[in-house]
């Protein structure tokens, strides 16, 4: 379409952690030229309804484009050119294209489809266009509009546009109208609408568009009139299309959901890729790059690219976070180091006081080393102290030989004391045995003798409760033997002949206490026969305290002097 002219490239960068399209020249030194701003119009026509083509079959919609004045920056002579490119990219692409141009492109394409406007405005604008060829070029089932009917629209009372599967054009002058086809498809499918779109004098303003299997789109524009806009969809005999039960006829001021699902003419992206506007024909050129980008998404990666963006964006807005955030953290560190600016002096401070303190570590070490001495040094005079008593009570002592002598006399002593101790035991055995010999001498003749000394207290118990009970006896007979012979006899007691046994055995062991008494009298007797001997051993004196003492006061009754017990 431009020959010689540079190549044209497309970039995908970032800018601020978003995707970024940069669309520019080529210049034979390597440089880059904005295609907007740094060329003609020719080139951004050019670049911009390749733009269009690019992003109508990315859609995966319906592949229609409307492009107004879609050629005006091209020089007449190229403009054939554009159309050849455009009608075999639109073969190739399966696109149905609708051109509307001020030039006369007859004869630019063999496969071209040329309408023209006639008649003016005020009396009804009407269009002249080959709808036999173009009805006949269809197949019932084809996707793709058939005809564009415009009733009460603008300048045109009822005129029908005709349509083929490939590029149609539709040419005339200016101010006839020619943009207003662009406006009735800007109306059905982007909703984009004003009451001023309404023919004058009219009520409503229709348009209606033939699809496939003979069916038609309607649409009706009514103002101050409930629903404002109106979409239906028609059978090719009139009545209204029917789907899972639901009337496809649909009010208000959105378009219907159903007519974006079986058209697939709608705003991609919030992009017009598929109904161009006369007054912005450049597509793309003039939006930011991250803007451009979003053609990219066109798509079936739409929804991944999308998703990339945002997670994007999320990267991005947790960095500028963590930015913000390190930077409030580095002005509250900054704050908190300024208060700290005395820092070095401290510092210095600090070594000094650090100086004093390994010093006094050294003189407490030193204090503890002198307090041990002062503790070993009080314990030494101590001890020195009862090393001096001990020597002052030794040299009060006797001579050697004074203290053998009194050792001498010590041993006498202590054997004095125990032969004392031994004649006390045996004066205490001979007062007991003396106390035994009265007991027993006091006994009946006919007492047995007790073998058993320790139970005689306890038989003679019992012997004084028999002859008490036997004086009771005799005073229980005397009574009864006082009785008359009539009176009752008492009962003897069962028990009468065993207490009388028992009697006899009492008397029997009496008669042995009685021996063993008389025994211990004899030994009483050899006891002070010895005593005599140990007397006579001692010059008459009593063994314990020296006194002069008798055989028999020995053992009994005698008082030991104080000097003997002191000795």
């Amino acid at each position: 379409m431009l020959p010689g002219e540079k190549p044209v490239r497309l970039d995908l960068t970032t800018e601020r952690g978003l995707p970024a399209l940069d669309i520019g020249v080529e210049r034979p030194d390597g440089g880059r030229e904005d295609v907007l701003e740094d060329n003609g119009g020719a080139m951004t026509n050019v670049v911009g309804m390749a733009l269009r083509l690019i992003a109508v079959v990315k859609a995966g919609v319906g592949r229609f484009l409307a492009l107004d004045e879609a050629d005006c920056w091209i020089a007449p002579d190229r403009v054939p050119a554009f159309y050849r490119v455009l009608e075999e990219s639109a073969a190739k692409l399966g696109v149905q294209c609708l051109a509307i141009s001020h030039h006369d492109v007859a004869g630019f394409g063999a496969d071209l489809t040329v309408s023209r406007i006639a008649g003016r405005p005020e009396t009804g604008v009407a269009i002249a266009g080959p709808a036999a060829s173009c009805a006949a070029a269809w197949t019932p089932e084809r996707p793709g509009f058939r005809y564009l009917r415009l009733v009460d629209v603008q300048g045109f009372s009822d005129a029908t546009l005709p349509l083929g599967p490939g590029v149609n054009a539709l040419v005339g002058p200016n101010n006839h109208g020619k943009s207003t086809v662009i406006r009735a498809l800007r109306a059905v499918f982007y909703g984009e609408v004003r009451d001023s779109l309404v023919r004058a004098g009219a009520n409503v303003a229709r348009v209606e568009i033939g699809v496939a299997d003979g069916r038609v789109l309607r649409y009706a524009r009514q103002p101050k009139r409930t629903p404002v806009n109106l979409w239906s969809l028609h059978e090719a005999d009139g009545s209204l299309v029917r789907e899972n039960g639901t009337t496809l006829e649909t009010g208000g001021r959105d378009v219907p959901s159903w007519v974006e699902r079986l058209f697939g003419i709608t705003r991609v992206e919030d992009l017009d890729v598929h109904v161009a506007h006369q007054k912005f024909p450049v597509f793309l050129l003039g939006e930011k790059p991250a803007r451009r980008s979003a053609v990219l998404s066109i798509g079936r990666e739409a929804g991944l690219v999308r998703d990339m963006q945002a997670l994007q964006r999320e990267r991005v807005t947790e960095d500028q976070r963590t930015i913000r955030e390190g930077e409030r953290e580095i002005a509250r560190l900054r704050e908190a180091l300024s208060a700290l600016g005395d820092l070095d002096a401290l510092e210095g401070a600090l070594a000094g006081l650090r100086g004093q303190a390994d010093a006094l570590s050294v003189e407490e070490a030193r204090l503890r080393d002198r307090e041990a001495l002062a503790d070993r040094l009080a314990r030494s005079g101590r001890l020195a102290t009862g090393a001096a008593a001990r020597a002052r009570a030794l040299a009060d002592l006797p001579a050697p030989e004074t203290g053998a002598e009194i050792g001498r006399a010590l041993a006498e002593a202590r054997h004095r004391a125990a032969l004392g101790r031994h004649v006390l035991a045996a004066a205490a055995d001979l007062a007991a045995a003396r106390g035994r010999v009265a007991a027993l001498a006091g006994l009946p003749p006919e007492a047995p003798v007790a073998r058993d000394t320790a139970r005689a207290g306890t038989h003679a118990a019992r012997l004084r409760r028999l002859r008490a009970g036997l004086a009771d006896a005799r005073d229980r007979a005397a009574v009864l033997a006082g009785l008359p012979d009539e009176a009752p006899r008492p009962v003897l007691r069962p028990d009468a002949a065993a207490t009388a046994q028992r009697l006899a055995e009492t008397g029997r062991r009496l008669a042995a206490a009685r021996g063993r008494a008389a025994a211990a009298r004899d030994g009483l007797a050899v006891a002070e026969a010895e005593m005599e001997v140990v007397l006579a051993a001692t010059g008459g004196r009593c063994p314990a305290c020296g006194t002069p003492v008798a055989p028999a006061s020995l053992l009994v009754g005698h008082r030991h002097s104080g000097t003997g017990d002191a000795a």
